[in-house]
């Protein structure tokens, strides 16, 4: 684990940067004050960037490594059945998990809980409001997932990144989109790269294209 930390060092810091913040401001803040305070900072610029940002949540995503991988392994005959198989593993271990805690917990999402409230809700037109299964949030989750899986499957480490940001990105947006509460996406992130480090380590050693 620590080898694992060391070795990508540059991507764990800015993800425990994102911990280390989101954790102080829920500490300091009430869900509902958070909430509000980003539901009421919206344009039509913000409003359509996040409403294409979320949709980098989404399980589609995935399909864009796997034919990457399938592409190296049938056009330029680079073997890759290793990669693919964590890939598929870690991807089937994060739906699990998801699934798992949205039915186990089956907590209401924003628009549930403050949808009688005197306060005035922004909501972005085009998007379809969810009201349970709320924790945690599978968006954040899964681009999460995404962003640690191209950690341990590229040789470079700036897709991470770059997938990293992106993740907080579609974390943020959860909330801006009024679909998620901060502990949802706290925990979605959380869960998505402790998902990915579990089935790297089992996986008993690093995957490179």
């Amino acid at each position: 684990m620590l080898k694992i930390l060391t070795n990508n060092r540059l991507f764990f810091i800015i993800f425990f940067v994102w911990v280390i913040l989101g954790s102080i401001l829920q500490l300091l803040f009430s869900p509902t004050e958070i909430m509000f305070w980003i539901n009421q900072h919206h344009n039509s610029l913000l409003d359509s960037f996040f409403y294409y940002v979320t949709l980098l949540g989404e399980d589609t995503i995935w399909l864009a490594l796997f034919l990457h991988f399938a592409f190296e392994k049938y056009i330029k005959g680079i073997e890759n059945n290793q990669a693919i198989k964590v890939l598929l593993i870690t991807w089937l271990s994060k739906v699990l998990v998801s699934v798992s805690l949205k039915n186990i917990f089956n907590f209401p999402r924003p628009i549930e809980v403050y949808q009688h409230s005197d306060q005035a809700i922004h909501l972005v037109d085009g998007v379809t409001m969810h009201h349970w299964q709320s924790f945690p949030s599978g968006h954040t989750m899964t681009a999460f997932t995404f962003a640690c899986v191209c950690l341990f499957l590229q040789k470079r480490t700036s897709p991470a990144i770059i997938a990293l940001i992106i993740a907080m990105l579609v974390g943020y947006s959860r909330m801006y989109l009024f679909q998620h509460f901060p502990r949802d996406v706290f925990a979605g992130s959380v869960l998505g790269v402790g998902v990915s480090i579990i089935v790297f380590i089992l996986s008993n050693k690093k995957i490179t294209t």
